[in-house]
């Protein structure tokens, strides 16, 4: 990991009297320290900034530049014991030559650098160049931008101040921070952003609350916690809606590509806790959200479990969040996905699980009443197929990858065809004292 310093140095104003190209001397001001008079800021940093510290002084200069100034500079600095190295860059200012610049300055930065830059005498479009060399560099290398400045001659010529621009290059840090969030489903990057970031950048988003919801949502989808979701985007969100009055143009504008990512995950009241029209509404907008980022594994898992959560819409009284709820799901919605996968007069079962049958069955002919049925057991045998695959690793059979979005889609769009038809009968409304089957037995 060295410590990098980079500059421009252009050609300077025309002097008429001497008929050449030269800088004014003067005397710079960083942090309230003042420089040796000098006519090149870069002279004055390495006073200000201890040049001996860094491990490699790197001075970008044009041909014509390079001849007009370097050795004065090369001289200047040499007093401070700092010994800069030109790198000799072209003036074209096409595409190949902005291509040509931005893999220069690649070449010349290694991983985890720690990089100072003055852009006070970028050449033209040199400092454009740099700038986005510097967004892909913190990414492909790693580094770690240390100062940007600028040495601000036209504020005051007499004792001009060097300022740091280095806080407003971490938009970049912002925009990929959001980027992740709202394409990948992942908070990790905001909350690394939000910890290295001043207070008043992007502020709205720059807040310990709302990103550690915005983690507890994002890890439930990722880590396919269905259970949680709801409560989490519910959560998150009303911390969103707490933001986005009097925020930032900016602001808004991120939290704006927050609420149209997350909002079909959450609900319009509290999450209730029952498996009800919410529960399933909520398991097929993370299905969905999960299909979007290329998560089939864990869509397929989402969309097969939530067949398997029909079993227990005659128990209205039962609550995914305690015990007691989840160990009736585990004993009936395995058994009532095979119910939905073999066409019934195909059913074999152990007589433990018979019994369960026999309790499923009113709830099973109901859905035979509703035209769903069918529907179901014609996406189940893709929906195994894909499920036996991820759990194998794909040892057993051949990967087809190729049709896996499409696929995919066709069993969500299927499944929501199924609970729209099924919340269109009442099955999914009001919780509380649960139902008797037509045998007079608790489901």
């Amino acid at each position: 990991m060295r410590n990098v310093y980079m500059s421009f140095l252009g050609r300077g104003g025309y002097d008429k009297e001497r008929k050449c190209y030269d800088y004014r001397p003067t005397r710079y001001m960083l942090d309230g320290r003042e420089s040796s008079e000098t006519r090149f800021v870069q002279v004055a940093e390495m006073e200000l900034l201890s040049g001996k510290s860094f491990d490699l002084v790197l001075i970008l200069c044009t041909k014509q530049s390079k001849a007009d100034h370097f050795q004065k500079v090369q001289r200047e600095m040499e007093h401070l014991h700092v010994f800069p190295e030109a790198l000799l860059i072209d003036d074209d200012l096409g595409s190949r030559g902005q291509w040509d610049l931005f893999e220069k300055l690649l070449a010349c930065i290694e991983h985890e650098d720690r990089l100072t830059v003055d852009l006070t005498h970028g050449f033209r479009s040199t400092a454009i160049v740099f700038s986005a060399a510097i967004n892909f560099l913190q990414r492909a290398r790693k580094i770690h931008l240390e100062a940007v400045y600028y040495g601000a001659f036209e504020m005051d010529n007499a004792r001009p101040p060097i300022i740091d621009m280095k806080d407003f290059y971490v938009v970049n840090e912002w925009a990929e921070a959001v980027s992740r969030l709202v394409e990948d489903a992942d908070a990790r990057k905001l909350a690394e952003v939000a910890d290295q970031s001043s207070g008043f950048q992007a502020g709205e988003l720059n807040d310990k609350a709302l990103v550690m919801a915005l983690e507890e949502l994002t890890n439930a989808v990722r880590n396919v916690e269905v259970n949680t979701v709801a409560e989490r985007a519910n959560r998150a969100l009303a911390q969103v809606e707490q933001r986005r009055d009097g925020a930032s143009v900016s602001g808004k504008l991120l939290l704006g590509l927050v609420v149209d990512k997350f909002a079909s995950l959450s609900t319009q009241t509290p999450v209730s806790g029952h498996y009800d029209a919410d529960y399933f509404q909520v398991q097929l907008a993370i299905a969905r959200l999960l299909l979007e980022h290329r998560l089939y594994m864990q869509a397929f898992t989402v969309m097969r479990e939530s067949i398997g959560s029909l079993a227990l819409i005659p128990r209205k009284e039962l609550r995914m969040t305690n015990s007691e709820g989840r160990k009736r799901r585990a004993r009936y919605g395995d058994v009532f996905i095979q119910m939905m996968h073999w066409p019934r007069e195909e059913w074999t079962f152990s007589p433990e699980n018979q019994v369960r049958v026999n309790k499923l069955t009113p709830l099973y002919e109901e859905l035979e009443r509703l035209h769903v049925v069918g529907r179901i057991r014609g996406v189940m045998e893709d929906l195994s197929n894909f499920r036996n695959g991820f759990d194998h690793a794909w040892t057993s059979r051949v990967a087809d990858f190729e049709n896996i979005k499409s696929r995919g889609n066709h069993i969500l769009a299927e499944l929501e065809a199924v609970f729209a038809a099924i919340s269109r009968s009442g099955l999914l409304s009001d919780h509380g004292s649960g139902t008797d089957d037509q045998q007079g037995n608790r489901v």
